[in-house]
């Protein structure tokens, strides 16, 4: 259970970190940069996410990448910091 939690806490910290990282790059642009789950997946080497079909759970993963990543990190993070619950 420790090592969860501190998963689940290691999740918080990066979605702080990445929100600041969108944070700066909106201060040198000048105008709001929000970078998106297929944004940051597509800087990995060898993925390449195109846009899919909005049908079904197509529409739904369409959703989810259309998030922003901190958004995703940090709500998985802050409810598994919740639910997961320290040892005594």
């Amino acid at each position: 259970m420790k090592t969860l939690r501190m998963v689940a806490w290691i999740a918080v910290a990066l979605a702080i970190a990445l929100i600041g990282a969108d944070f700066i790059s909106s201060l040198e642009a000048g105008q709001p940069v929000i970078r998106t789950a297929r944004e940051i997946l597509n800087l990995l080497p060898g993925v390449a996410i195109d846009p899919m079909r909005s049908e079904g759970v197509m529409g739904f993963f369409q959703l989810f990448l259309d998030l922003p990543l901190w958004m995703i990190i940090g709500v998985i993070g802050l409810i598994a910091t919740i639910l997961i619950r320290p040892v005594d």
